[in-house]
């Protein structure tokens, strides 16, 4: 469907909007977050919770709104995740037919260390999380990219908020973007 995405993943709280804002202060990309293009805060709770009740229906939504949004003369940067976690607390990946759908030319997994991201997601919530529970996440995440790579058989590049100098020298090497 696009040919001009570049798909940021990871778990809530390890650094993805952090790092789509540095690179967009090197290189001419726009961010997009996949919560923002969903509209996520007409179906979060009063408590923020980012549960998810249907997988496919809301990954349906993010396909169509990309439509309305996505400019072909432009290059992206969209941060979403590779897996969601259901309302029961069971972790289910975002099916394929949607990132092939998506189309990214290249992904980027976002990782950190579970004690930093409970760290950010407290700051950020204001509530507790369960260490053992951002572990299990995050490798399901890093499975989840890897697994989607080898099958769109297109590059997977491992980044984190320490190594963002890295990431921007990786995507300045490719060649997505030829002419631009």
């Amino acid at each position: 469907m696009y040919n001009n995405i570049i798909f940021i993943g990871g778990v809530h709280g390890v650094g993805k909007g952090t790092i789509c804002q540095k690179i967009k202060e090197k290189l001419d990309f726009t961010h997009l977050s996949a919560s923002e293009v969903l509209k996520w805060d007409d179906f979060k709770n009063e408590k923020g919770d980012k549960r998810v009740e249907n997988v496919s229906t809301t990954q349906q939504r993010l396909i169509e709104n990309l439509k309305n949004i996505v400019n072909p003369q432009k290059k992206y940067l969209l941060d979403g995740h590779f897996c969601l976690l259901k309302k029961d607390n069971s972790i289910e990946r975002v099916p394929l037919k949607v990132f092939q759908q998506i189309n990214p030319l290249a992904v980027i997994i976002v990782k950190e260390k579970s004690e930093v991201i409970r760290e950010r997601l407290q700051k950020r919530d204001g509530r507790t999380y369960n260490i053992s529970q951002i572990e299990t996440m995050q490798k399901e995440e890093i499975e989840s990219a890897k697994d989607l790579c080898t099958h769109l058989k297109i590059q997977l590049f491992e980044s984190s908020t320490e190594n963002i100098h890295e990431t921007i020298v990786f995507l300045q090497k490719q060649q997505f973007f030829t002419g631009s």
